[in-house]
């Protein structure tokens, strides 16, 4: 896939943070692009990434749907946008157990704050694509400033309702 010339800082942004996460170093995902509402990751299959039935883990699939998710709708929105999903459902077609699994994620609608996107996960093996598993979400945005402000005022609501040890007893 190739990249429009003026996203391609944002990218290298967005590749450079998470080759400095450990979960991204641990699974060895990169991403493929994301612009325009549209993002992908890929990552090789290998032998950390089975459970005992000698297929790859239910968990791998999703988390690289939902990293090729948050890319397209992290496309679309102001840096420093923070985003969570929310809630997930997911389809497992085939089994994989070997090759490389690419996501292709796209935003199907976009609110004020909530987005819906969708992914499909293909298992690329044998110069062949087969269909390893669809994923529809919803994903929770917010500017990163209010969430900070929002997470003070929890903590200081929290504070003044916690119950306070008798200064008799301190």
């Amino acid at each position: 896939m190739t990249q429009p010339e003026d996203n391609r800082p944002i990218l290298e942004k967005i590749r450079q943070r998470a080759r400095d996460s450990g979960y991204f170093q641990l699974l060895d995902m990169h991403i493929e692009n994301a612009h325009d509402g549209v993002g992908a990751t890929h990552i090789n299959v290998d032998a950390r990434l089975m459970h005992p039935q000698q297929i790859v883990h239910g968990g791998v699939i999703f988390t690289l749907a939902d990293t090729a998710m948050s890319m397209a709708l992290l496309s679309v929105l102001p840096e420093g946008t923070v985003v969570s999903t929310i809630e997930a459902k997911i389809n497992f077609m085939l089994p994989v157990r070997s090759g490389e699994l690419l996501a292709e994620g796209k935003i199907v609608h976009q609110g004020r704050s909530t987005a819906v996107v969708e992914a499909t996960v293909y298992n690329l093996f044998e110069g062949e694509q087969h269909l390893g598993a669809d994923v529809l979400e919803l994903i929770h945005r917010r500017n990163r400033e209010v969430a900070f402000l929002i997470t003070r005022l929890v903590a200081e609501v929290r504070f003044l309702l916690a119950p306070r040890i008798p200064e008799s007893l301190s």
